[in-house]
């Protein structure tokens, strides 16, 4: 019995009234997520300016390179045609005088002679230079030797005893006639190279660096380092000897190099784009640090990792407003859910009893479906009533289609059921589908020796499994005659490749009588398929309807499950059929014969079936 309430309230007044508790929550939100895009902001404009001078400082370095490499190329060359010889000191020193003229970021131009010797120029000081090479720079300036004339190379970074120095090098083999001459070379200092990333130790907020395979080559406190750790007093053949870790300089970023997280930023306009930038954070005990950092591209020897991480006093301000305004956003929070739950915890029982009665009704369980109070919600109460007659009308017609189903094809059944339509008429049409006509072999032998009623057992069984195979692949059983079976694809409901599903089936069901008993009865089964127009649709009295189909192509698939016994086959299918299959294979021609009511012959095919023998 369903009871309906009385006093009901209007669902628009309560969500007005809880609109009214909640805008104040929402207010908090505002506030907290104005202040998160503000801090984001700030980030992000630091982390794009700091992109802007990483850029800057690389297209430096790159042109420092390259304008090294277009010298020692021109050299090469005209040492090659014969115009320069390095063996006339006089000239050659010259030359090398006017290529660096007024180019301060060499710091010495100088040829390592094969005899390792080294003459070169110092531009700073206009002095020539003379000595011997570093044994290092001579074996690389001879293994330089194989790359042949025109090959520069940059090398990364290495300590020179005639400059006293760490300097990065441009190195390119000279040949004449054919004849190694020496190898030229250019290097800069580290102190000018690093001079491009604009490391300035007063900014505030911002410290610069650049890496190579996790030592620094260039940081505010690099000078401090070198003060106390004088060339002098190291093996100057090893660069890393000169070079600080990035343990050593008292920079807890860099000693934590190994904690950065890396995440994605969102430039403040199109023309800061990451273009090879990486940004990182890292959580120390002091503060949360950004950090970028660029790789230089031309570094063929040892990697250069250039970058600049911001000093957690960049965001302190942004952080202690975000905290703020999360404080209040929660406290906001926490009192709307208490409002919130006082208020709901009467008004949504309703709505959870009805949750669950449509989720159990989602899972086809109408048979327990619980009988919804009513509500004081007159909204409620409404959906309440109509749920119920729901409920009362899908059991009803669950039923109905649950007989239905036991007499027509689930599909005609469901149409008839969804029909508004009283009669049970449906309307015919004309199609063309497939046909597939099965029957039993010595089936009526076989019932003359046993009892009826283990007849229609047999039968019973054999049926449900046939059944289930010919819906499984889309057919449509419209008769059972005795112990034949008439099927039809694509002539109620779309079966594309229908003609493929027929024989698929008439295979299936060969495998099933071979694999199976039936009431410990093994049965056999003959098949015919034939594709081509039909009509479908009820036929009958007013009072008395079947569904069915009529036309020729009906017949014919009855007549060559017939052959089947005159030719000693399984399964046959008419030329139509075999047209329209997508793997023709496994078809062979069995014979032209004539069917009854055709004045020519038709070709007709048997298929293979594979672990069963063809002949019956």
């Amino acid at each position: 019995m369903i009871i309906e309430r009385r006093g009901r309230f209007s669902i628009l007044g309560v969500l007005l009234g809880a609109f009214f508790v909640t805008s104040v929550l929402g207010v908090g939100l505002a506030l907290y997520l104005g202040l998160d895009t503000a801090y984001d902001n700030t980030r992000n404009l630091w982390i794009a300016m700091t992109q802007a001078d990483l850029e800057e400082a690389q297209s430096a370095m790159r042109g420092r390179v390259d304008r090294m490499r277009r010298r020692n190329v021109w050299v090469a060359r005209e040492v090659a045609h014969g115009d320069l010889n390095p063996d006339n000191d006089i000239i050659w020193q010259n030359t090398l005088a006017a290529l660096v003229t007024n180019e301060h970021d060499v710091t010495m131009i100088g040829l390592i002679k094969p005899d390792g010797r080294f003459t070169g120029y110092n531009p700073t000081s206009d002095t020539s230079i003379t000595g011997k090479a570093a044994p290092a720079e001579d074996i690389i300036a001879r293994a330089l030797i194989a790359n042949g004339p025109g090959q520069s190379s940059t090398l990364f970074p290495r300590w020179n005893n005639l400059v006293k120095q760490v300097v990065i090098s441009e190195m390119i083999g000279l040949f004449q006639d054919g004849q190694y001459m020496g190898t030229l070379v250019q290097y800069v200092s580290l102190g000018d190279f690093s001079r491009d990333l604009k490391i300035d130790p007063t900014e505030a907020g911002r410290t610069p660096f650049i890496l190579v395979n996790n030592h620094v080559i260039a940081h505010p406190s690099l000078p401090d380092w070198q003060q106390s750790h004088p060339p002098e007093n190291i093996d100057a053949k090893d660069i890393f000897a000169i070079l600080p870790g990035i343990d050593e300089l008292a920079d807890p970023v860099l000693e934590n190099m190994d904690q950065w997280q890396e995440f994605d930023f969102d430039p403040p306009a199109p023309h800061h784009e990451k273009n090879g930038s990486q940004a990182s954070s890292l959580e120390l005990a002091d503060g949360y640090y950004v950090v970028i950092t660029r790789q230089f591209e031309e570094s063929a020897g040892l990697p250069i990792l250039m970058g600049m991480h911001f000093d957690p006093s960049v965001f302190t301000q942004e952080w202690q407003r975000l905290k703020l305004a999360t404080l209040i956003g929660v406290s906001i929070m926490v009192l709307a859910i208490m409002l919130a739950v006082l208020i709901s915890h009467y008004f949504t029982r309703p709505l959870k009893r009805f949750s669950e009665a449509t989720r159990q009704l989602e899972k086809g369980i109408l048979d327990d479906l619980p009988v919804l109070p009513g509500s004081h919600i007159a909204e409620f109460n409404d959906a309440s009533l109509s749920f119920n007659h729901l409920a009362i009308t899908l059991r009803d017609r669950e039923r109905i289609g649950r007989i239905f189903g036991k007499f027509l094809p689930t599909a005609i059944a469901q149409q008839l059921l969804d029909s508004d339509d009283d009669t049970g008429n449906i309307q015919p049409h004309q199609c063309e589908a497939s046909i597939l006509f099965v029957d039993l072999v010595g089936f009526t032998t076989l019932s003359e020796s046993i009892a009826p009623q283990r007849i229609v057992t047999i039968l019973n069984a054999y049926f449900a499994k046939a059944t289930a195979i010919i819906e499984g692949n889309g057919g449509i059983i419209t008769q059972f005659q005795g112990d034949a079976i008439l099927a039809v694809f694509n002539a109620f409901g779309d079966v594309p490749k229908h003609a493929d599903a027929a024989v698929k089936t008439a295979v299936a069901l060969q495998h099933l009588v071979h694999g199976e008993q039936f009431d410990s009865k093994d049965l056999r089964c003959r098949c015919g398929i034939n594709t081509g127009m039909l009509v479908a649709g009820n036929v009958g009295a007013p009072d008395r309807l079947t569904f069915t189909v009529h036309g020729d192509a009906v017949n014919s698939a009855a007549r060559l499950e017939a052959k089947n016994k005159e030719l000693g086959t399984r399964i046959l299918i008419a030329s139509t059929t075999f047209d329209q299959l997508s793997d023709q294979t496994q078809a062979r021609l069995a014979d032209n014969i004539l069917l009854r009511g055709r004045s020519e012959t038709t070709a007709v095919y048997t298929i293979q079936i594979s672990g069963i023998d063809q002949g019956i």
